[in-house]
C-alpha cells in the first residue's frame, strides 16, 4: 500500500511542478518588489550622495579662493605702506629735493655736468 500511495504523491508533485501555486507566485512578485525596492532605494541614496558633491567642492574652491585673497590683501597692504612712506618722505622739502636730483633735475640757474666713462666701482 505504501507504495501505491507514494507512487501516487510523486505523479502529483510531478503534474505540479509545471504550473505555478498562488503562494509561489505571490513569493516571487514579493521578490521582486523587495528587489525593485533596494534598487529604487540605492538611486535615491546616490542622488542624494550627488547632490552633496557639488556644493562640497565649491566649498573647497571657495576655501582655496580665500586663502589666496588673503595672502593677495596682504600684499596689498605691504604696497600701501610703502607708499604711504614714499608720500611721507616726498612731502618734506628735504626728500622732495633728493627726489628731483635723483631724477636728474636741476635748480634754476645750476649748471648740470654729464661724467661719462667712469668705472663703475
Amino acid at each position: 500500500m505504501r507504495e501505491a500511495n507514494s507512487h501516487v504523491v510523486s505523479s502529483a508533485t510531478t503534474a505540479t511542478r509545471g504550473t505555478r501555486t498562488p503562494s509561489t507566485q505571490a513569493a516571487r512578485v514579493a521578490a521582486n518588489r523587495a528587489r525593485f525596492g533596494r534598487i529604487a532605494l540605492a538611486v535615491v541614496v546616490l542622488l542624494m550622495a550627488s547632490s552633496y558633491v557639488r556644493p562640497a567642492v565649491d566649498w573647497v574652491n571657495a576655501r582655496s579662493a580665500a586663502g589666496e585673497q588673503a595672502q593677495r590683501l596682504d600684499a596689498l597692504r605691504a604696497t600701501e605702506a610703502r607708499l604711504e612712506h614714499e608720500k611721507a618722505r616726498l612731502s618734506t622739502q628735504r626728500g622732495l629735493t633728493v627726489e628731483a636730483r635723483r631724477l636728474g633735475m636741476v635748480r634754476e640757474g645750476e649748471r648740470s655736468y654729464v661724467v661719462r666713462g667712469l668705472p663703475k666701482n
